[in-house]
């Protein structure tokens, strides 16, 4: 059941009728209008699908089987994310959504073999002493990072990091958690778009302190910082979708306090959440907006983050649950899926920005 927010039509540019092959000639001293900025769209979909392995989760590929189900009927109606960007997809059942569903274009964050070259600090030396092997923080990593994203439109360019090892806190430790940033062409826009991704550090789930693993996520969060200064190029829109596990108001302050200072450009363009956004009431995708995406919001685990570039701006425009709570009062997951369709409009260049190949 897809729970529809807004529909957004195409701009229909009207050109007048000419009658013979013969046009009126404009007078000389007519002035010639601009025209309008290209602008194009990309909708965009992060799902947790709890596709953990054998024995921590049983078998779920009754779910999976009707998600795919789900997001093929979208297809079928054109109303697919262009892009899907899944979660704890640790098992091949749950990998095989993506291409199961449809998408052309696949990449898989961290495998469990990917190492971070970040070296701890010395103030993380008792953090690190104090790991426990009945938590999982000293049995290595058992499985990759979980990330997939699929996409309809050509994926340009791949950059995965996984966190520092020892970054990391009680189970959670057990998945090489990471990054994952394309770039992405979208059809009808000069600029590319970068989407990145990540699944960070869980609270309660990691069977550890809150101290403990609060700790963990703010290095998370301080490796991202690191991880979008060294591939982000500025001249793109960026849009970071996942599982932010900001569900206590220690982590989304300092969550949010690092997005607004290190996930834009060095300009500090604006960065704004797609939820927050469109639970505003004068947004273009705030009405009608359904009671689960402020839930969503609150628990502040799927979030999106967009913000735009120097050759591209971008615009929350649309929103919509495919995947919340079903009429019966079943979730496929223990997340809600939900699609974010945003406008990306051509902006002017500042002639005292230096050109920057497109990535």
């Amino acid at each position: 059941m897809e729970t529809k927010i807004m529909r957004v039509g195409g701009l229909m540019a009207m050109a007048p009728l000419l009658l013979g092959g013969l046009a009126p000639r404009a007078a000389a001293s007519e002035p010639r209008r601009a025209a309008p900025p290209a602008a194009s769209a990309l909708s965009i979909m992060a799902y947790n699908v709890k596709g953990l392995p054998w024995p921590i989760a049983s078998d779920r590929t009754a779910d999976f089987t009707r998600i795919e189900a789900r997001l093929l009927a979208m297809r079928a109606r054109n109303a697919q994310p262009h892009v899907i960007i899944l979660q704890e997809a640790f098992t091949a059942p749950a990998k095989a959504i993506a291409r199961r569903s449809g998408y052309r274009y696949i990449v898989e964050g961290p495998s469990r073999d990917l190492q971070s070259m970040v070296k701890p600090r010395a103030s993380d030396r008792p953090f690190i002493d104090g790991a426990s092997f009945f938590k999982g923080e000293r049995s290595g990593k058992q499985v990759g990072s979980g990330l997939i994203l699929a996409s309809d439109y050509p994926i340009l360019s791949v950059h995965r990091e996984a966190f520092p090892a020892f970054a990391c806190a009680g189970y959670d430790c057990l998945a090489n958690k990471g990054m994952l940033m394309v770039t992405i062409k979208v059809p009808g826009s000069a600029t590319p778009v970068t989407v990145v991704t990540t699944h960070m550090n869980s609270k309660k789930s990691s069977g550890v302190a809150q101290t403990r693993s609060l700790y963990a996520y703010r290095r998370q969060v301080e490796a991202i910082d690191a991880f979008l200064t060294r591939y982000r190029n500025p001249d793109q829109p960026v849009i970071l979708a996942g599982d932010f596990n900001a569900s206590s108001a220690e982590r989304r302050s300092f969550l949010t306090a690092h997005s607004a200072a290190n996930w834009t450009t060095e300009r500090r363009l604006a960065i704004d959440n797609a939820l927050q956004h469109c639970l505003k009431s004068d947004a273009p995708c705030g009405r009608a907006v359904p009671a689960i995406a402020a839930t969503v919001f609150q628990k502040g685990r799927d979030w999106q983050f967009f913000s735009p570039g120097y050759r591209a701006s971008i615009q929350a425009i649309a929103m919509a649950v495919p995947f919340g709570r079903e009429r019966d009062g079943t979730m496929f997951s223990d997340h809600v899926g939900y699609r974010v369709t945003y406008r990306l409009t051509q902006a002017f260049r500042s002639p005292a920005h230096r050109r920057r190949p497109l990535s």
